[in-house]
């Protein structure tokens, strides 16, 4: 099965699902705008909670979908309240499994491992990757349920693993994506990043370990979810970033993936830094930058 038969099998699995969207304000005071808990049905039937800000507006606004990185979580709508000052919404959710609200209860079939990147290694089909990546592009169907957000005006923002996953999302996005900003990020170059163990991707390479015979197989089934095989899709406009002492996503590993990228693009390297990148003074960077382009 190619790339583009997988992807079509998983937004065909989706559209069976009934999405289940439920919102509720929350009681906390959010500047320049309104905070709601967000839940909606994925798949397996899990339930994936999220954010959803909105800013004060008569009018349908520009919306950012953060993606998360490795095993972080939503604390709280301040986490995201920078893009509503600059009159931007926002859609957010808790990665499955990664310790925060949303679960992953659905039983694997081939691996199943303690962290979440160790699991359903052995096929594209099984593979934890594949919900994940399923989990966020489903927030698309959750914007068409929400008239005030605009869906033409759609940009994505993550760190590490969220900048793979911004990638990733970018590349099988259902709408035009208006830019991507996309910080050391992850799942790139996966064969080397599993060799060398670094980062989350740590734990292939200790399950290799001790299944030598199975490394075809999880090679293959990593083959599905490298954004380097992807970034030839995308054509709107990238603002990366990496570190030169990031060990965790190191910069080298990302290359092959922005070569290929296909439409405008930029990168800016920290040195010295690293996994960290350009912290806050990067985020400031990337709220003008947006705020200016909008």
């Amino acid at each position: 099965m190619d790339n583009n038969q997988f992807w079509q099998q998983v937004t065909d699995e989706l559209a069976q699902l009934p999405l289940q969207l439920t919102l509720t304000p929350l009681a906390v005071e959010v500047t320049n705008g309104e905070a709601f808990s967000m839940q909606y049905q994925s798949l397996g039937g899990e339930i994936i909670h999220g954010l959803y800000l909105q800013p004060k507006s008569s009018q349908p606004t520009p919306v950012v979908i953060d993606f998360l990185g490795y095993l972080t979580q939503i604390e709280n709508p301040q986490q995201f309240s920078h893009w509503l000052a600059i009159g931007c919404g926002c859609l957010v959710i808790d990665n499955r499994g990664q310790g925060g609200a949303t679960l992953d209860q659905v039983p694997y079939q081939t691996v199943t491992m303690p962290m979440p990147l160790g699991r359903g290694l052995l096929t594209p089909e099984d593979s934890y990757l594949r919900r994940m990546v399923a989990d966020q592009l489903r927030l698309f169907e959750v914007l068409e349920n929400l008239p005030r957000l605009d869906a033409n005006r759609v940009y994505l923002h993550g760190n590490s693993q969220g900048g793979g996953l911004a990638l990733m999302v970018n590349s099988l996005s259902p709408v035009a994506i208006q830019g991507t900003f996309a910080n050391v990020p992850s799942q790139s170059n996966l064969p080397h990043r599993i060799a060398a163990a670094t980062g989350s991707y740590g734990v292939m390479k200790e399950y290799l370990n001790t299944h030598p015979t199975d490394q075809k197989q999880v090679l293959q089934t990593m083959a599905m979810f490298d954004i380097r095989h992807y970034a030839h899709l995308i054509e709107n406009p990238v603002w990366a970033s990496v570190a030169t002492n990031d060990s965790t996503c190191p910069m080298v590993d990302f290359f092959p993936t922005y070569k290929r990228l296909a439409g405008p693009k930029q990168l800016t390297v920290f040195w010295g830094k690293g996994h960290e990148g350009g912290g806050l003074k990067r985020l400031t960077q990337e709220i003008q930058l947006l705020k200016e382009i909008m």
